[in-house]
């Protein structure tokens, strides 16, 4: 499923992607640096994110939303190396990446710190409306909370980006930091929500049997 780095859509299901040159970046980064499952998933975030803010009138940030999207899930991909909570290692890193790259100081900290709280309860528009955003699009993607809510773009999103092993992958990679860091988000999510069960009663899953 891999893009060509220098294909990066002007455009998904009518979605406007930012083309600055620090989106630019990321973009190819993301392409050498993420899994298929992963990459997909960061796009599909990016994607009900931004269809979220325009249904509740939220002016928002692309460039802070489609570079804290594609780069949220990363440390997932080295939890052994890693030496804090993914969330966190992710939110640390991009911050740094943005700048070198030429994102402002302050977009750069926004993204981070969406990054960082995706994984956390609570996130409210007092924290940054892009941290609301990412957090319930990963949400949306995840456990299908919300799924509704972007009925109109979801089968054109899915079609460019596809869910394919997302699940199973996605789990896996949760399980394996919960056992390796016991007090991070990743725990919470599979011993307190019970995230596996919601994943097995998202309506992803119901979709995934009507195909």
């Amino acid at each position: 499923m891999k893009t060509a780095a220098n294909a990066l859509p002007r455009n998904i299901a009518g979605i406007q992607v930012p083309g600055d040159a620090v989106s630019r970046a990321v973009w190819t980064w993301a392409n050498r640096s993420l899994p298929d499952y992963l990459l997909a998933h960061s796009v599909r975030a990016y994607c009900w994110g931004a269809a979220i803010a325009d249904r509740e009138g939220w002016s928002f940030d692309r460039d802070v939303l489609w570079t804290a999207s594609l780069m949220h899930d990363w440390a997932l991909t080295k939890v052994a190396r890693n030496t804090m909570c993914f969330e966190v290692e992710a939110g640390e890193f991009a911050r740094r990446f943005l700048v070198r790259h030429g994102m402002s100081a302050g977009g750069a900290e926004r993204a981070a710190i969406a990054i960082i709280l995706h994984m956390r309860p609570g996130v409210t528009l007092d924290d940054g409306v892009e941290c609301v955003l990412l957090d319930r699009a990963t949400g949306l993607d995840v456990r299908g909370d919300g799924y509704e809510l972007v009925d109109d773009i979801r089968p054109r999103v899915v079609d460019a980006f596809p869910r394919g092993d997302f699940d199973r992958r996605f789990l896996a990679a949760i399980e394996r930091e919960a056992a390796v860091r016991p007090t991070c988000q990743s725990a919470r999510l599979l011993n307190e929500v019970r995230g596996a069960d919601w994943m097995a009663r998202s309506p992803w899953r119901s979709e995934a049997g009507r195909r």
